[in-house]
């Protein structure tokens, strides 16, 4: 399945936030299915997080803290950094990942917002 990479940041996120709401009481079967998911995620979304942090410390200077960071008044540090994330999430990536059934997700008290997020991963 080819995924951008924008695409596979937002199903990653919703997958955690699904596993990590302790209020959600969701079977663990479907959990174990998520986590797996997540697993197959983990390295393109590692990837994007460390190039996204050399580009912050390529675009950026250290702040009074110590810490490096792009200063919103620095319109042209800004733009280029923008610009290099821009591209990277709209990269296209083979990802294989498992689809879910209907059976899996449906009536398994997830709320409708979240069976949208996860609507590229479930088939019938």
């Amino acid at each position: 399945m080819k995924m951008n990479l924008s695409e596979i940041i937002k199903l990653n996120s919703l997958i955690k936030t699904i596993i990590d709401n302790t209020d959600l009481k969701i079977d663990s079967l479907l959990k174990f299915k998520l986590l797996g998911i997540m697993k197959i995620l983990e390295i393109p979304v590692g990837n994007f997080e460390k190039i996204r942090n050399e580009k912050i410390y390529e675009y950026g200077n250290t702040n009074e803290n110590g810490n490096v960071e792009i200063s919103k008044d620095d319109t042209e540090a800004m733009d280029k950094f923008m610009s290099d994330i821009n591209k990277l999430l709209s990269t296209d990536i083979e990802v294989n990942l498992p689809k879910l059934k209907t059976t899996d997700v449906f009536d398994k008290c997830l709320p409708a917002d979240y069976l949208v997020g996860l609507y590229s991963i479930i088939e019938e």
